[in-house]
């Protein structure tokens, strides 16, 4: 690593602490994310590459994910999750598990499979119930990351979604807005908008409009002032604007 300065050496040895990868491996995957760590190792598991990797020791995780797994399923199901939340401390809703949901990559809210946990537990640098824990404090404080909030919102519509469905229920949509738009991260309308969507839609929720919510949310006031009624919103956005201008004259 003669090439390398400082901070990419660290990085390095982290990844490698982390992923067990070679150095050749871990360079490689660094130089693919922009040196950026989080990024590089979500590629590696991504990539395919972790099969590369024969010596991750996982027996900790595996003994983890045998704790809550369903005795009837291959999975961590409902009741294995209300279980792995209790241990973490944490209740289910918890925003935090959104962000854990996140990193394992879950295909369904309130299921891991084991390649899901493994990985995912393998992407947050943990190997334990223990260490997972510890590291919550750090969890939450990625939703304070605009960067990552997306990401975390935009994962958030593939999760909601039932088995088989393209598009999330309509309590669903609401219920998983309402964790979303919490804390650091609050939106002052989002009352009027659920209200609005029960009232005047009451079905499912378009990807589209899940997407472009966060985008309005982000660049247009509360008091509409700057709304450009010639954009290229969603028609539910545009007859929300509408409602809410007609309510204030």
């Amino acid at each position: 690593m003669n090439r390398l300065n400082k901070d990419q050496k660290l990085k390095v040895g982290q990844f490698r602490g982390i992923t067990g990868a070679t150095e050749k491996v871990s360079i490689e995957c660094l130089k693919v994310s922009a040196w950026a760590l989080e990024p590089s190792i979500d590629f590696f598991f991504s990539s395919g590459m972790s099969a590369q990797v024969a010596h991750i020791d996982t027996k900790e995780t595996d003994k983890l994910f045998e704790k809550y797994k369903d005795v009837d399923d291959e999975n961590i199901t409902g009741e294995g999750v209300v279980r792995f939340c209790a241990d973490l401390g944490v209740e289910p809703a918890d925003i935090v598990m959104l962000v854990i949901s996140f990193h394992m990559n879950a295909a369904l809210m309130g299921e891991y499979t084991k390649p899901e946990f493994t990985n995912g537990m393998l992407k947050m640098g943990v190997q334990n119930l223990a260490k997972l824990k510890a590291k919550l404090p750090e969890l939450r404080q990625e939703l304070k990351s605009e960067d990552r909030f997306r990401e975390i919102y935009n994962f958030a519509y593939l999760f909601s979604r039932e088995r088989g469905q393209k598009c999330v229920q309509f309590e669903t949509a609401v219920g998983m807005w309402q964790l979303l738009y919490s804390g650091d991260n609050l939106w002052p309308l989002l009352d009027q908008w659920c209200e609005f969507l029960s009232e005047h839609h009451n079905r499912a929720i378009s990807q589209d409009t899940w997407t472009q919510l966060l985008d309005f949310t982000r660049t247009v006031k509360p008091d509409f002032s700057n709304f450009d009624e010639m954009s290229a919103w969603p028609y539910l956005i545009d007859e929300f604007v509408e409602s809410m201008k007609s309510k204030s004259v």
